[in-house]
């Protein structure tokens, strides 16, 4: 691999400030591994314009796991559709779109267009909320007509998505689930595995598994995307670090241990199972050992010895 010019290095150090912070990593591109060689000393400064961010090395158990896109969605029987036996018109609303219903409350009150026939009131199959309402008054409706639905949220399905492949035998009722969200970030949900796709669609190529999720504090809601890490084996005890601090591809890993405060030496590690936001270590890193899990892609263009040239305010070329 070519080695790269000093200007350019600093220029790109110079941009790499305003990207550097936590959430706005990018991926390293194929043959933009860096340039190997001794470790980079910086300022106390200089790591902050670059916001090196570190964690530890730790001995932890980490079980195998199969990773997949998932959906939220009601389970079927906490899914309810208010419809009437006959044809009629809707008269009165009893309850309204997002309120939280009990099994047998009143919902609509409407009028048979049977001659004589007397003014009815449909209620709440079960216990949860309104979220979709086609009804208002005046609406004219046939039996199969739905004029509302409703949903008990206080569990979901996570319908995870799977490619034909041999990790859909690994996937079994019972095992254990957790959830990743973007729009909770940090944060994780446990579920168990309910259901499994026995795969009947012929006009598919997806299988589907189905994982059941508490809602705790009602935080969940229906077509909310996630990420489903279902566990497939017992835990083992493993190093492991962020998932963030491994750089590389196509087999060649690595990540930057910092030897000293200021001092970062790069390290090709193989790597194992997978977890959650966790990475098995399998060589290259000790217990203990600091890894930077922010600003290390950035780090890997700055040469040994080039640190120095990195003003902390500022960037200069030459």
């Amino acid at each position: 691999m070519k080695r790269i010019s000093l200007s350019l290095i600093l220029s790109f150090a110079c941009a790499s400030v305003l990207l550097a912070g936590a959430g706005h990593e990018h991926p390293p591109e194929p043959g933009q591994q860096g340039s190997p060689g001794g470790p980079v000393t910086l300022s106390e400064s200089q790591r902050k314009n670059l916001n090196l961010q570190t964690a530890e090395a730790e001995i932890t158990e980490l079980a195998p796991t199969v990773e997949v896109p998932a959906l939220l969605v009601l389970p079927p029987e906490r899914h309810a559709r208010i419809t009437a036996p006959f044809e009629g018109r809707v008269t009165g609303l009893l309850a309204k779109l997002g309120e939280h219903v009990r099994k047998d409350q009143p919902l609509l009150k409407v009028s048979p267009l049977a001659v004589g026939s007397p003014s009815q009131e449909l209620k709440a199959p079960l216990d949860g909320v309104i979220f979709d309402q086609a009804a208002v008054i005046g609406t004219t409706f046939r039996p199969e007509t739905i004029l509302m639905q409703t949903g008990d949220y206080e569990e979901l399905l996570a319908q995870g998505l799977f490619y034909q492949s041999p990790q859909l035998a690994e996937i079994k009722k019972g095992q254990k689930v957790v959830l990743g969200l973007d729009v909770f970030p940090g944060e994780t949900f446990d579920g168990v595995i309910q259901r499994v796709d026995p795969g009947h669609d012929d006009a598919s190529p997806f299988f589907h598994v189905y994982a059941l999720v508490p809602n705790r504090n009602d935080k969940l809601h229906p077509n909310y995307r996630a990420r489903m890490s279902i566990q497939t084996g017992d835990p083992q005890t493993v190093i492991a670090v962020p998932r963030r601090a491994v750089l590389g591809n196509l087999g060649k890993m690595f990540v930057f241990v910092e030897s000293e405060p200021g001092t970062y030496e790069r390290r090709e590690v193989v790597t194992g199972m997978k977890s959650g936001d966790r990475v098995e270590i399998v060589e290259g890193v000790l217990p203990g050992d600091r890894v930077v899990t922010v600003g290390n892609y950035q780090l890997q263009y700055v040469l040994p010895g080039a640190g120095a040239s990195l003003d902390a305010g500022h960037c200069q070329t030459h």
